[in-house]
This record gives structure tokens, C-alpha cells and sequence, in this order.
């Protein structure tokens, strides 16, 4: 399981605001008795732990895409060309959804910007993120299904486990754009 980042607890996703928090140098934590910066520092940390949590998403996107790339390998070398089409498609479904969670709005934008994320909606946001994260392990899951199935010449299973990938990710993109909503303010 080349590349895969094991799912966390729950309670670990909430841990990277604490991290976020433990990471300030002197300064930072100077500011946040200051009166008046408080509060921006606060939610500059949540934006912090927020773009952690995207990026460790992007990454299991990646790592997961590189495990249906290596399907891709043992199907070619098994000469199953079948499905191949199929799982290039699902390859560069993986790649896109990559890009767009990497380069995602962030939560909380500071003083002069227009859209504003406030404490209880980047809580919000933690939440679409244990789920994406759980849909994540659920794909690296499938991806070893995969594998197997490749390296079986499984063309049945194959074409099954392909089809679950794409409706699991469809169904990923759909709670990644409603996350997006709340980011960007255009939805709840």
C-alpha cells in the first residue's frame, strides 16, 4: 500500500487546530493577548489547521491515484486491455479532483477580504473533512480491490471496482463542492 496515509480518529483531525495552535512562535502567541488581535489570530490559526487538512486530502487523492496508475501497469502487462480506457478515465478523475481540492478556497480570509468564514463555519468544514478523509480510505480501500482484481485478470471485477471508484468519487466531488459552498459563501 505504497503512499497511502492511514485514516485518522476523529479526534486527530480536531488535534491539527491544537498543533496549529502548539506552532506559534512567540510572536503569535504575544499577539493573542494583545487586545484586537486576538480574535484574528484565532481564526488565522483555524485558517492554518483548515489548509493542513486540504492538503492532507489532496494527498490521499494522490496517493490513491497512484495506486489505480500502478493498476493500470499490471493490467498493461497482463495485456487486459478491456478496461483500460475506463481506468484512464478514472485516473484523470483523480488527477482533477486532486487540483481542485489542492487549490480550493481557504476558510477564514483575513481583514479586507470579501468573503469571511467564521469560527462556527470552519467547524462546519471539519465536518465535510472527516468525511471526505472517510471516503478517502474507502477509495485506497477500492484501489487494493483493484490491484487484486488486476492481478488476477478479474475482468469482471475489474470493471466493478472501477465502477465503485467513480461513484465513490462523484459522490467525494459532491461533498467536496458543498464544502466549497460554505468556503466561498455561496451555500450552507
Amino acid at each position: 500500500m505504497r503512499g497511502i496515509i492511514p485514516l485518522k480518529e476523529e479526534k486527530n483531525m480536531a488535534d491539527l487546530r491544537e498543533k496549529v495552535v502548539e506552532d506559534r512562535g512567540i510572536i503569535s502567541r504575544i499577539q493573542t493577548i494583545i487586545p484586537g488581535f486576538s480574535g484574528y489570530r484565532a481564526k488565522e490559526d483555524l485558517r492554518a489547521a483548515d489548509n493542513m487538512l486540504r492538503m492532507q486530502l489532496a494527498e490521499r487523492l494522490a496517493a490513491t491515484r497512484r495506486e489505480v496508475e500502478g493498476c493500470r501497469s499490471v493490467m498493461a502487462s497482463n495485456y487486459s486491455l478491456e478496461h483500460m480506457e475506463r481506468v484512464g478515465v478514472l485516473i484523470n478523475r483523480l488527477k482533477a479532483v486532486e487540483q481542485e481540492v489542492s487549490h480550493a478556497a481557504q476558510g477564514y480570509s483575513g481583514i479586507s477580504a470579501k468573503v469571511r468564514v467564521g469560527e462556527a463555519e470552519l467547524n462546519k468544514l471539519y465536518e465535510y473533512d472527516y468525511s471526505l478523509a472517510s471516503s478517502l480510505a474507502e477509495m485506497a480501500a477500492d484501489a487494493q480491490k483493484l490491484k487484486a482484481a488486476a492481478s488476477s485478470d478479474n475482468k469482471t471485477s475489474i470493471k466493478e471496482n472501477i465502477e465503485a471508484m467513480m461513484a465513490r468519487l462523484e459522490a467525494f466531488e459532491a461533498t467536496f463542492r458543498r464544502r466549497l459552498a460554505v468556503v466561498t459563501g455561496t451555500g450552507a
